[in-house]
C-alpha cells in the first residue's frame, strides 16, 4: 500500500534517483547529492524536535509499501530567516494634476517582505511515471494532515509559490527585463543560488525601489503572476484548499505567491480524530475514500483508503490500522477523501 512518511536518511539514494528524474528546474529538490543529504538531515532532526524553529523543514515522501521513494513535499515553517523572504507585490498608484486635468493610473511591483516568519509549502514532486495517479494530490494534503496534528509547529499563515512561465526555449521574460540586469548570472543559476543558500545576495543586490509595470516589455507584463505550465496543477491543488493569489510574485520569474490562514486551509478544517476499528467485509462496499493519518509526529504516516465514519470511529481495512500503527490503540485523524471548492 502506498503511503507518506517522513524521509529518513537511508531514503537518500531514492530522493537523488527521483531528482534526477525530474530534470532541471526543481530547485528545491536539485540532483544534488550534498543539498539533498543535507536537506534530509535536516528534516529527520526536525521531526525530532532538535533545531529551532527558523531552522527547522520537514521532508515528507511517498513511499511505494516496499520503501522506494517515488515522490516528495515539504513544510518549510518559518521562512526568510534571517534575511527576509522577498516577494514582489502588485499595487496601484493612482495620480493627478489639476494643473492639466489629467489622471495617471499605474500599476507598479514594491518589494515586499510580508511573507517572511510564514509557513512555506513547496517541493511537492512525483516521479514522472505517477502523473495522474492521485500521487502528488496525496502528498500535497499529506502536509496539510501534519499541520491538522501539530498546529502549534507551523505558522498562523501558509504560503507556497508556483514557478514562473517560460517560453519553449526555457526563457524567463520577466527575468530578462528585471533580474538579468542586476545579478551577473543566468535565472537558473540565481534560481538555485536562492533555494540553496538563501536570500541574502537577493537583499543586496534586488533594487529597492518600485518598478513600474508600463515600463517593462510587453512579453514581460504579461507573465507577471502567470505560473508555469507544469505548475498549473500545483495551483489547482492550492485553490482547492482555500489558497488566493492577492498581486505577490516571485522576485525572479514573476510566478504567483498564494497564501491560506493555517486553520482555513480545507483538509485542515475538515479534518477530525478517530478511534480505528476494523471495517468487515459486508460494509467494506459502501466505504468511501478517506485520508487518514496517525497523530504521533515522529512515526507520522498517511495514506487514501476506504473507510466509514460513525460515532467517532472510522473503520477500515486491517493493513492500513497496521499501516498507521493504530493496532496498538492510538487515534487517528481523517479528512474527507476530497475537499475544496475544486474538489
Amino acid at each position: 500500500m502506498r503511503f507518506v512518511r517522513p524521509a529518513e536518511t537511508r531514503d537518500l539514494d531514492g530522493v537523488v534517483a527521483l531528482a534526477e528524474s525530474l530534470g532541471s528546474g526543481m530547485t528545491t529538490l536539485p540532483a544534488d547529492r550534498a543539498v539533498l543529504g543535507e536537506k534530509i538531515e535536516r528534516s529527520v532532526a526536525s521531526f525530532r524536535g532538535q533545531l529551532d524553529r527558523a531552522q527547522t523543514q520537514y521532508l515528507l515522501v511517498l513511499d511505494a509499501g516496499d520503501g522506494t521513494v517515488q515522490g516528495t513535499s515539504a513544510l518549510y515553517p518559518h521562512v526568510g530567516s534571517p534575511y527576509g523572504f522577498f516577494s514582489y507585490k502588485r499595487l496601484r498608484l493612482v495620480q493627478r494634476s489639476q494643473a492639466v486635468d489629467v489622471s495617471c493610473d499605474v500599476e507598479m511591483l514594491a518589494l515586499a517582505n510580508d511573507y517572511t516568519g510564514t509557513t512555506e509549502v513547496g517541493t511537492l514532486a512525483i516521479h514522472p511515471s505517477l502523473k495522474g495517479t492521485g500521487a502528488g494530490r496525496l502528498l500535497a494534503r499529506a502536509r496539510y494532515m501534519l499541520v491538522a496534528i501539530r498546529p502549534d509547529l507551523f505558522a498562523p499563515l501558509l504560503m507556497g509559490e508556483m514557478r514562473g512561465w517560460q517560453d519553449d526555449r526555457g526563457e524567463n521574460p520577466f527575468w530578462n527585463a528585471v533580474g538579468a540586469r542586476f545579478f551577473s548570472m543566468d535565472f537558473a543559476t540565481a534560481d538555485l543560488l536562492s533555494a540553496t543558500r538563501g536570500a541574502d545576495f537577493i537583499a543586496e543586490l534586488l533594487p529597492k525601489h518600485p518598478l513600474y509595470i508600463e515600463l517593462l516589455p510587453p512579453d514581460a507584463r504579461e507573465v507577471i503572476g502567470k505560473p508555469h505550465r507544469n505548475s498549473m496543477p500545483a495551483r489547482s491543488m492550492l485553490r482547492s484548499e482555500g489558497f488566493r493569489y492577492e498581486g505577490y510574485v516571485d522576485v525572479f520569474d514573476a510566478g504567483p505567491q498564494m497564501h491560506c490562514d493555517r486553520d482555513q486551509i480545507a483538509t485542515v478544517a475538515q479534518s477530525r480524530q478517530a478511534r480505528p476499528a476494523t471495517l468487515s467485509p459486508n460494509a467494506a462496499p459502501a466505504a468511501t475514500p478517506h485520508l487518514i493519518c496517525s497523530e504521533d509526529l515522529l512515526g507520522f504516516r498517511a495514506v487514501m483508503a476506504s473507510a466509514q465514519v460513525a460515532d467517532g470511529e472510522i473503520a477500515l481495512a486491517t493493513d492500513a490500522i497496521q499501516l498507521l500503527g493504530a493496532d496498538r490503540g492510538a487515534t487517528v485523524r481523517w479528512s474527507p477523501g476530497a475537499v475544496g471548492v475544486a474538489a
